[in-house]
């Protein structure tokens, strides 16, 4: 009984940590870039992406991503795509084809035209065909 109610308590705590849902932020959990980045911890199913956009500001911005799937390093993340998708209609959406950089690590340079809450959406794509899809906002300044 014990090990049953040990077992339930280091699950919740798990699943807490590492975000609970699948694309939700964790703001604090990852934190890179200077005082202007934006950065959040993504969970979709059991892979972590840590993801840092700097600066989160109108103009030149690199977005980098390093993902953390259950196999650690040895299973590789082959390749990431997305979107950035302003909340304004009269915008224009950006994709996003990001370059390998070193084991899961990937980045993409993009320039943002305009402030405001754009939809930072990417999927990632393993070694054995399974994709993870991932969704935040972001915001940039003027």
């Amino acid at each position: 009984m014990k090990f049953r109610l040990g077992m339930v308590i280091a699950l919740a705590l798990l699943m807490t940590s590492c975000g609970g849902s699948a694309g939700s932020p964790r703001d604090g959990v990852h934190s890179h870039g200077g005082a202007d980045a934006f950065n959040a911890s993504l969970v979709a199913g059991d892979i972590i992406a840590d993801v840092t956009v700097e600066p989160a500001k109108v103009g030149d911005v690199i977005i980098h991503m390093e993902f953390a799937p259950p196999g650690g390093k040895l299973q590789q993340v082959d390749s990431v795509t997305g979107s950035l998708t302003p909340t304004d209609p009269e915008l224009a959406v950006l994709n996003l084809v990001f370059e390998k950089s070193g084991a899961n690590h990937f980045h993409y340079d993009v320039s943002v035209p305009s402030p405001g809450e754009w939809q930072l959406e990417f999927d990632a794509v393993l070694a054995d065909g399974t994709t993870a899809q991932y969704i935040t906002m972001v915001e940039f300044e003027g």
